[in-house]
């Protein structure tokens, strides 16, 4: 018996449309004739035809109507459904072994363990052609983060920085209520149980 814990979060925040279809496909292939998880596995079976249908889906939004990118977000929700159950599973059986939950394809949990200073940001980037007064501020994944910390400040004249602080569990957050025309300052970094930041290069950019 082990303490791991089966990663479960597979929200857009943590996975493209694509990842998570590749994510999908990889557990597939990793736990079919696994015999740390003997067939038949229903939650398996049930993953296998939500990621056929997200997959069927994907391939039509690019040239598609905004019902075919409807149907896509639906199917997303089913194929994040149909994980999650299938990781619970893999819970159960693989009794919180890391080893045998690494080899279903899924990932383990860590943040039990001790983490120290999380490495600074890559991938940081600021988004502003969302809608007037808004951006979305993103960087990519930083391994052992529990959430994310934002810091904005409006650039003023005498160059004092005046922070205001939002956190998301989501390695990417909307912030709206901006003032457009004004220029704004962002930076953005990993968190966890250490109180230290690393942050990212600042970005300063005009909001529509």
């Amino acid at each position: 018996m082990g303490n791991s814990k089966v990663l479960t979060d597979f929200s857009s925040g943590e996975y493209t449309d694509l990842e998570l279809s590749n994510k999908a496909s990889n557990i597939s292939t990793e736990m079919t004739g696994n015999a740390k998880f003997p067939a038949p596995v229903k939650e398996l079976d049930a993953m296998n035809v939500a990621n056929a249908a997200f997959k069927a889906s994907l391939d039509k939004i690019e040239n598609g109507t905004k019902e075919d990118t409807a149907i896509k977000k639906v199917n997303r929700a089913s194929l994040e459904k149909a994980l999650r159950i299938l990781a619970l599973y893999v819970q159960v059986t693989s009794d919180g072994d890391e080893a045998i939950i690494l080899s279903s394809g899924f990932d383990v949990n860590s943040k039990h363990e001790p983490i120290g200073k999380l490495p600074k940001p890559e991938g940081f980037g600021v988004k502003v052609d969302v809608a007037p007064g808004t951006v979305i501020v993103f960087c990519n994944v930083i391994p052992g983060a529990s959430f994310y910390e934002i810091e904005y400040s409006e650039v003023t004249a005498d160059g004092v920085r005046k922070w205001i602080k939002v956190t998301s569990t989501k390695r990417k957050l909307e912030i709206a209520g901006l003032i457009s025309g004004k220029q704004y300052v962002f930076r953005m970094a990993g968190a966890g149980s250490n109180p230290a930041r690393m942050w990212s290069d600042e970005i300063i950019t005009f909001v529509i």
